[in-house]
């Protein structure tokens, strides 16, 4: 049943313009950023297109009053022309409201905001039947009498559940071609309707500083091809059927795709398994509580293989075809950058070699910083100046030619002692004063700097080591504990993110530790981070705050306590 259409045609009238006025087809934006919208899903037997409409281009998605007296909510939407097999699917509309615009945010609109938009749109919800299994169905914008579009109209469109397009926009008639057995090969004839993810089966090598990870999207059907999974007949999944696939994909993966690091064939340390989904906005994990289509499900591993530091020559061998693909995409990354590569039936095998000649393995530091008083004195010129004093007294004491050498030399080493004044002497006072903000600031950006290296490291032992350079032995647990829970950024993705940089670091207060031995501090840092799996990176802004104890042992200082007050993330 159609809603009241009164608040519609209210929002109509606010703008009258809007059918002299041609829309602005340009846009810097994919089509996420259209003043109109259209959600395209084809399923077995309909298409349903769900259109958002901006007040001001309604008039171009209205069809033509016929003089059957049909309404105008009956008559939204009925300029978007579907066909299939070439033959017109008649609109059914299904619902027409007025609403708010629903958000669609990418990188894009965060760096620079969309041209102005109504926030209200018009829903027009459609259906379009037909029988069978067409083999083409054909999709058009509102058009004029040249064919040219009338209106800026955003596009995204799926069949059966499975993303056909990122954010793309409507300008033309378009063809689909579905693929009923496998949805994930349905495709446009217009090459630049396509997805980001368009392979079933993708491969992602990251060569990271302690480890080597192979990072692998697949889809639950060809895995069933490879592996008994013990399904049965069921077509949808809930979390304990996904926990055992799971669990049965990670003994499966153990032993497949070798992976030879440095001339030594690697074992896995560790599998993760993850239910994910592949959208507009990337991928993302499924929470475990979410069913999963057992026909388009999609798995994510990440498989671990640690390393001390980074490896100098990777090579891994691909060697799970399904039927009909014979090439699968290898992404391989290493702290430069990623580099696309293939792998193929007739030539498996995939190859890196480190051929960095710049970078720098990163290790924890000790941090030392001086807080004792430093007097800057002119030694020099004081020493001239007393030897100018003894040369005026010698020559005031003796006459004849004895003075005039006195006078000559009295006057040259006071011309040297006034010239060397600028020339100091640097003398450390004894004793060991706290910090002050310019050496607190010094010392927190050396040990920040050491958290985010402690932070690489895979393996317990790795980090626990990373430690001792700036943590005091018997206060390695608490200290890595905290690191962990209050510094661990987990990103969309499901990864960890690393710290790329410490910036805007700012001590608020410095006052004795509570213990009474060495100094607290009151702090607040901005850390930039960095991660992701499965070729989709996120980046993040983390502002923290919070108290630092520190101690030292001379001129060296040690990270003793830490509490995380607050972490406001940026995207």
């Amino acid at each position: 049943m159609l809603r009241s259409f009164r608040p519609i045609f209210a929002a109509i009238t606010l703008f009258p313009f809007a059918f002299a006025a041609k829309a602005d087809l340009v846009s810097p934006y994919g089509g996420e950023t259209a003043p109109n919208f259209v959600e395209i899903s084809v399923l077995d037997d309909r298409v349903r297109a769900k259109i958002e409409i901006d007040p001001a281009d309604y008039p171009y998605f209205v069809g033509t009053d016929d003089g059957t007296g049909r309404s105008l909510a009956e008559r939204t939407g009925k300029t978007l022309v579907v066909e299939a097999d070439g033959m017109p699917l008649k609109p059914v509309v299904r619902k027409v409201d007025l609403r708010p615009r629903q958000p669609r945010v990418t990188a894009a609109i965060a760096v620079v905001p969309p041209r102005p938009r109504s926030d209200k749109v018009i829903f027009a919800e459609l259906e379009f039947l037909f029988t069978g299994h067409p083999e083409s169905i054909t999709f058009a914008p509102p058009l004029d009498s040249k064919g040219k579009p009338v209106a800026s109209l955003g596009l995204l469109v799926e069949h059966l559940g499975v993303p056909v397009t990122d954010y793309r926009y409507l300008s033309q008639a378009e063809t689909l071609a579905p693929d009923w057995d496998d949805p994930w090969f349905s495709s446009f004839e217009n090459p630049n309707l396509t997805r980001h993810h368009k392979s079933p089966l993708m491969s992602f090598l990251s060569m990271e500083p302690r480890e080597v990870r192979h990072e692998i999207i697949v889809r639950l059907r060809d895995l069933e091809g490879w592996a008994d999974l013990g399904l049965g007949a069921t077509g949808s999944l809930g979390s304990a059927q996904m926990a055992e696939v799971a669990r049965r994909a990670a003994a499966f993966f153990r032993t497949r795709n070798p992976v030879v690091i440095d001339g030594e064939k690697a074992s896995p340390d560790d599998i993760q398994v993850s239910r994910i989904a592949i959208g507009v906005e990337g991928l993302r994990v499924l929470d475990d509580s979410e069913e999963v289509d057992r026909a388009t499900a999609l798995l994510g591993l990440v498989i671990s293989y640690p390393r001390p530091i980074l490896a100098q020559e990777v090579e891994m061998t691909w060697d799970l075809f399904p039927e009909g693909v014979q090439s699968v995409p290898v992404t391989l990354t290493d702290p430069v950058g990623g580099v696309p590569a293939l792998a193929r039936a007739d030539d498996p095998v995939v190859r890196w070699v480190n051929h960095l000649t710049t970078w720098q393995n990163p290790q924890s530091r000790p941090v030392n910083v001086s807080t004792a008083t430093v007097l800057s004195l002119p030694l020099l010129a004081g020493t001239f100046g007393l030897v100018a004093l003894c040369a005026a007294w010698m020559a005031f004491r003796t006459r004849g030619p004895r003075r005039g050498v006195a006078l000559l030399g009295g006057a040259a080493t006071l011309i040297a002692a006034t010239i060397t004044i600028p020339v100091t002497t640097r003398i450390t006072l004894p004793g060991e004063p706290a910090p002050d903000s310019a050496a607190a600031r010094q010392l927190m950006s050396g040990l920040l700097d050491n958290v985010g290296t402690a932070m690489l490291e895979t393996r317990q032992e790795g980090f626990d080591h990373a430690l001792t350079t700036f943590v005091p032995s018997d206060r390695s647990a608490e200290v890595g504990a905290e690191l962990r829970r209050g510094l661990s950024v987990i990103l969309p993705s499901g990864a960890l993110a690393r710290t790329d940089e410490i910036t805007d670091l700012e001590v608020e207060q410095i006052s004795p530790a509570p213990d009474g031995a060495g100094s607290q501090i009151l702090a607040r840092w901005t850390a930039s981070m960095s991660g992701g799996h499965w070729g989709h990176m996120h980046r993040r802004l983390v502002t923290y705050r919070g108290f630092i104890d520190v101690s030292r042992q001379g001129d060296r200082w040690f990270l003793g306590d830490l509490t995380i007050l607050s972490a406001q993330t940026q995207s």
